[in-house]
């Protein structure tokens, strides 16, 4: 069933017009604090700020300078005004999201259609949490300094001030590092985060790119690619699937970003797979989904699933070689790091010439999540797409690597924190349970905020642990 679109058409249309409304004009000032807060220039002086504080208070400390003091003052000061927009414009991103997910039709909302509404809806409950603490941490600073400009730095009173205002931009640093460096699209049309990492998936992806990438949409995003899929199929030839069109248009963009293909050669194998009027609106640039768009889709997937496509570089690379196996080729690739403890499983099965089928696919997950999952493989489809096995040498391996293989996509997840190292075995079986292929990989777990960050969060806890125990005592 297709996600129902955000505005409503039938009973509910002056409802859904007048709350149609109220998102337009939240928007436009959600638009406005976003322009003015993921500017480059803003950004680094957030960064530069944050780290002045603790260093400016470090050098008070240990001098006692009052000049160093008045210092801090003023970067406290510029800290809370270029702290505010952010905290505005997160504010607004989540009322734009809160209340266009509650836009009903035929009785659903998308909040209740979308497995994915709810992790977008945290995060954005997150960060507005965040930026609260942070312009709150920072005012609660301009104030203990401007009390400190009053009395004798050598009190008592002054040095506990200084101890707390040391805390505070220890929180302010730490808060920035996290919040500047999500890999969220803030700018563009919709007003949810733009992409998301999805939160369910189908465990064996095809088509390959269409899939990959439509798990990433938000809610109304995904909602307008439905409708687009509808409008395409009109235009597909040669009795293809929207679904299977729009693959083949999606992998001569990726070729185009790789450099491995032309614009002219990339036009003219999506007009074997689409009607020229249909190549002729993606390269509009006032049509919602055109080959610039699909570009930033493809790019914010690489950016997000790296492991898929060193999966790929290797298959590509072997199937190059002369020597060529009749048996099954499994390979697989999972991060080196488990960021907060979760992590995406990318597997390759290629059957070979003799091969037979089918066969399974067992993953057996360490103290982890899945424990065991068992993936039943069905036969590949061998169809020749048009326009996939056509053109340069290396496009056409492509396609056959992708076509002639089962790619999975299972998302791992453990427990336990830190930086202890965690396995997952993948295991090719036939159907009398014999393993053909097996292969073990490793991962580290990491908390998100690298390891120094890690570190010193980590020795602040146990200073706080022991100030608490003795306090206590």
């Amino acid at each position: 069933m297709d996600l129902p679109t955000p505005y409503a058409t039938s009973e509910e249309e002056t409802t859904a017009s007048a709350m149609s409304k109220r998102i337009e004009s939240r928007d436009k000032w959600r638009g406005r604090w976003t322009t003015l807060t993921s500017n480059k220039p803003s950004r680094y002086a957030r960064y530069a700020l944050s780290a002045a504080l603790p260093v400016t208070i470090a050098s008070s400390s240990a001098t006692l300078d009052s000049d160093l003091l008045g210092l801090s003052r003023v970067i406290w000061l510029l800290s809370v005004i270029f702290f505010i927009p952010p905290s505005i414009a997160s504010s607004y991103a989540r009322m734009a999201a809160k209340d266009r997910l509650e836009l009903r039709k035929a009785g659903f909302s998308l909040k209740e259609s979308y497995v994915g509404v709810e992790r977008i809806l945290n995060q954005l409950d997150e960060n507005k949490l965040k930026e609260r603490t942070r312009l709150s941490a920072a005012i609660v600073g301009l104030l203990l300094s401007s009390t400190m400009a009053s009395t004798n730095l050598q009190t008592d009173l002054s040095l506990t001030l200084l101890g707390v205002s040391a805390l505070l931009s220890i929180v302010i640093l730490l808060a920035t590092v996290s919040i500047e460096n999500q890999k969220t699209m803030e700018m563009g049309k919709t007003p949810l985060l733009k992409l998301h990492n999805p939160s369910l998936f189908d465990t064996l992806a095809d088509p390959l790119l269409v899939d990959l990438v439509y798990a990433h949409l938000d809610p109304e995003t995904s909602s307008k690619w439905n409708e687009w899929m509808e409008m395409i199929s009109m235009n597909v030839r040669r009795n293809q699937s929207s679904e299977q069109a729009v693959e083949t248009v999606l992998r001569t963009i990726y070729f185009t970003m790789t450099g491995k293909m032309e614009l002219d050669e990339r036009e003219d194998i999506c007009s074997q797979v689409l009607t020229l009027p249909a190549v002729e609106k993606l390269k509009r640039s006032d049509e919602y989904f055109n080959f610039n768009q699909l570009e930033q889709f493809l790019y914010h997937v690489i950016d997000r699933k790296p492991g898929l496509f060193r999966l790929l570089s290797r298959t590509i690379q072997r199937a190059i070689r002369p020597e060529y196996t009749d048996g099954w080729t499994l390979d697989a690739d999972l991060p080196p790091r488990a960021t907060h403890g979760e992590s995406d499983l990318f597997v390759m099965a290629s059957p070979g010439k003799k091969s037979a089928a089918p066969f399974e696919i067992d993953i057996i997950t360490v103290e982890g999540e899945p424990e065991m999952q068992i993936i039943r493989l069905p036969p590949i489809d061998r169809v020749e797409r048009p326009g996939r096995a056509e053109g340069s040498e290396q496009w056409q391996i492509f396609n056959s690597v992708i076509d002639e293989s089962h790619i999975l996509w299972i998302g791992m997840a453990w427990n336990k924190t830190g930086h202890e190292g965690r396995s997952v075995q993948v295991n090719l079986i036939t159907e009398d349970e014999t393993t053909v292929k097996s292969q073990v990989l490793w991962t580290i777990m990491e908390d998100g905020d690298g390891f120094i960050i890690s570190t010193i969060r980590k020795s602040l806890k146990e200073v706080y642990s022991m100030i608490t125990r003795s306090i206590i005592r």
